[in-house]
């Protein structure tokens, strides 16, 4: 059988992972309750890392195993078994430093599931600043408008309300009507049949993951034209396999649609950009801030740099009237200038 490749760079997600759980988890709690939280975990952080065809590959070393479903890893018998007996040898409640205990979890799971860590290779592209700050524009040019209040909250609801049975409508309104001003979560929970409420609540999570996935794809569409315009190459990588059949854009949608990902334009926008970055593989090079060389016929202001010829090159950190003072490498120097005009 081939090696089960994981790639070291995440790590780190599982490593989070690993945290998340060792934070609520109780002392003396059951190393088969914790085993599967952690496998329902790692089939979520394959997912979350485009490590598709690493799910696939386990589906064919623990035949039969089918994951399409999210809990079926966590549920099988060997698998589970595997992992329980690497948290005993563990010993989690054990001594030892708190910090080192997400690693020992992740080096179970390595053990257990007979994992072979790889480096990847060196695929980066690497690209002005001027375009990430093209495509966040490109980003919020959609999500600014799509996830504003109460326009998100009145997408969500109508788009729910056409996935409920004709039946539950007076259910799902009473529930409408207690939904926060994003429609995320209720304020209170008003007196409905339970199975209605079930039903009602499944289809606002079908309708949220729908709305996301429907703004994102558009809002992806013209960061990609805006990224196409500098590198065709890193932007044809948006929608090219990670591994199998996830594509960056895939995995960028699922991840801003994580509920720990705030539905605000910001953050939303900032999650989609930092996943189509990492999983594209494309690198930003650093801001350079103009240097201004120095006269004392210009006018500067605070946090302009400034080329002096004797004193080097400096920040600007106050201005007064016609003085500024200035940090250079050897200490702070008072320099004159043009006083702006008021």
């Amino acid at each position: 059988m081939a090696a089960l490749e994981f790639p070291k760079p995440s790590l780190r997600l599982l490593q989070e992972l690993a945290a998340r759980l060792l934070d609520s988890r109780k002392p003396g709690t059951p190393n088969a309750s914790f085993a599967r939280a952690v496998l329902v975990g790692f089939f979520d952080t394959c997912m979350h890392a485009g490590l598709d065809r690493l799910l696939s590959e386990l589906e064919q070393a623990h035949a039969p195993l089918d994951l399409s479903d999210r809990a079926t890893l966590a549920d099988h018998p060997t698998v589970s078994a595997a992992l329980v007996t690497q948290l005993d040898a563990a010993n989690l409640d054990g001594g030892g430093p708190r910090v080192a205990k997400p690693r020992q979890v992740v080096d179970c799971v390595i053990a257990a599931l007979g994992l072979t860590l790889v480096d990847e290779p060196d695929r980066t592209i690497t690209l002005d600043h001027a375009v990430k700050t093209a495509m966040v524009a490109a980003l919020a040019s959609v999500i600014d408008d799509a996830l504003a209040v109460p326009q998100l909250r009145d997408t969500i609801v109508a788009e729910a309300r056409k996935r409920c049975d004709p039946s539950q409508l007076g259910t799902f309104d009473k529930i409408a009507l207690q939904l926060d001003d994003r429609a995320m979560r209720m304020i209170k929970q008003p007196k409905v049949p339970l199975d209605a409420s079930h039903a009602v609540q499944r289809a606002l999570h079908e309708a949220r993951t729908a709305v996301f996935d429907r703004i994102s794809r558009v809002a992806i569409d013209r960061a990609k034209a805006k990224l196409e315009q500098a590198s065709p190459e890193a932007a044809a990588r948006i929608d090219q396999p990670v591994t199998l059949k996830l594509t960056p854009r895939d995995v960028a949608i699922l991840r801003a649609s994580d509920a720990r990902v705030p539905k605000m334009p910001e953050p939303f926008a900032a999650s989609l950009l930092e996943s189509l970055t990492e999983l594209s593989r494309i690198a930003w090079r650093a801001f350079e801030q103009p240097v201004r060389p120095y006269a004392a016929s210009q006018t500067f202001a605070v946090g302009e740099l400034v080329e002096h010829p004797k004193f080097g090159r400096g920040t600007v950190l106050s201005c007064m009237a016609q003085r500024i003072d200035v940090e250079f490498p050897d200490g702070k120097h008072t320099l004159v200038h043009v006083a702006p005009r008021k």
